[in-house]
């Protein structure tokens, strides 16, 4: 079976998480008057992308790509797309100019990993 792309898609997702993780985490107070988000939601965010990230990486690592992670991968991003656009349009924070392009940013990332992972998903058949 060809994973390259498959084991591509979920490490690149993964470091990118990782690193969107500790921004979150270590940088929640100074993110809340840029973006315009709370401090609880980088926070909250921040602790589920490290658990996510090192998910995705475990399972890319393995000498078989561990199937159900990716599938899960693949339906996280679609609610993360989902979820950012409700948080832009909901009207739930003042979200700053800077906070739109942060999360539509993460928004186009997130479909572009789930969009990865299923072509990756394909090809490994």
């Amino acid at each position: 079976m060809n994973e390259f792309l498959l084991r591509f898609a979920l490490k690149t997702d993964g470091v990118v998480s990782g690193l969107v993780a500790v921004l979150s985490l270590l940088g929640a107070r100074s993110l809340d008057g840029m973006l315009g988000l709370p401090a609880w939601l980088h926070w909250g965010q921040g602790a589920f992308l490290a658990v996510y990230a090192a998910a995705l990486w475990y399972a890319a690592t393995r000498q078989t790509v561990i199937r159900w992670v990716a599938v899960g991968a693949v339906v996280l991003n679609a609610v993360w797309a989902v979820g950012c656009v409700a948080l832009l349009t909901a009207g739930w924070f003042e979200i700053t100019t800077l906070g739109i392009g942060y999360v539509g940013f993460i928004g186009v990332a997130v479909v572009v990993f789930g969009s990865l992972q299923v072509a990756g998903l394909r090809r490994a058949g």
